[in-house]
């Protein structure tokens, strides 16, 4: 529990498939969410007497109510609230987490916390690519994932567009995984390595891909088709900590193939080696969108 006044701020990922990093901002009575660093969704904890309908008169239920968006620069645009709200206390909690979010956001990009990992594991037992990521302590997915993703939708979204090779990827992956999958919550610690508490057993750091599919692969085709998907999504994985210079600068020099989504990630990238790729991708991304 906070105490009134007191704010936690971490980032956590978007995986399987990979959209990027959300950061987080927890206060006493809410939260605020923002995948861009621009736009935070601003959540008040709320409790209710009563429950939903006539069969849960009795019960009593909490959970997050939607304050509105805030961003520095078009300010607070709130969200119709239900009559049986209390508008009044609600507006002084979100008025209170507003000037927090306002506060604490100029420190972007957070730590990221989400060090409790679900892997998919080749038939040797190494990590081949990340189903899931959670909080310590949190309470893990059900069912758990069992297959690896790396879109989402027919034609992806905005923050990150349908990789078009995203069937013949998924594909090799799934047959590198085997027909028995193998799948385990793995604890990272600070120092890259991972217990796996189920067996005992302690992974190296090494063993983790740092761009949270495995690049090692038997032939030269399926090794292409994966590095031209880390080439793909470099605007969502520079959002990654911990990454190499080497792996930050082959990145950088990907920015222009996907330009379209730099603009909702590059503010949350904790270091950036090559200002002049940015800011050239940036630009591709104004071009492009001008003629659409």
């Amino acid at each position: 529990m906070l105490a009134p006044g007191e704010t936690r701020c971490y980032a956590i990922r978007r995986v399987n498939p990979f959209l990027g990093v959300l950061q987080v901002i927890e206060a006493d009575q809410g939260r605020a969410i923002s995948s861009n660093g621009v736009v935070w969704d601003l959540q008040v904890h709320i409790s209710m007497s009563g429950g939903w309908g006539s069969l849960n008169r009795e019960s009593n239920s909490s959970g997050f109510c939607r304050y509105g968006l805030w961003s520095e620069e078009e300010g607070l645009v709130k969200r119709p609230l239900a009559p049986d709200f209390d508008d009044g206390e609600l507006t002084r909690i979100g008025d209170a987490l507003m000037e927090r979010v306002a506060e604490d956001a100029r420190q972007i990009p957070f730590a990221l916390a989400d060090s409790l990992e679900l892997w998919l594991l080749d038939p040797e037992g190494r990590p081949l690519a990340l189903l899931d990521s959670r909080l310590p302590g949190s309470a893990r997915p059900s069912p758990e994932p069992r297959r690896w993703q790396c879109t989402l939708g027919g034609e992806g979204l905005p923050s990150q567009r349908r990789y078009p090779q995203a069937a013949p990827v998924e594909s090799q992956v799934k047959r590198r995984a085997g027909f028995n999958i193998h799948k385990h919550w793995v604890e990272r610690q600070s120092d890259g390595s991972g217990l796996i508490r189920e067996h005992d057993e302690e992974l190296s750091a090494e063993a983790f891909p740092a761009l949270l599919l495995t690049p090692h692969w038997p032939d030269a085709e399926h090794t292409r088709l994966v590095q031209d998907y880390f080439a793909w999504v470099a605007p969502s994985l520079l959002t990654l900590q911990g990454l190499s210079e080497t792996q930050r600068d082959w990145l950088e020099h990907q920015l222009h193939i996907q330009a379209q989504s730099l603009e909702h990630h590059w503010r949350l990238y904790p270091e950036i080696l090559n200002p002049e790729q940015l800011n050239a991708a940036r630009v591709q991304n104004r071009l492009q969108q001008s003629l659409e």
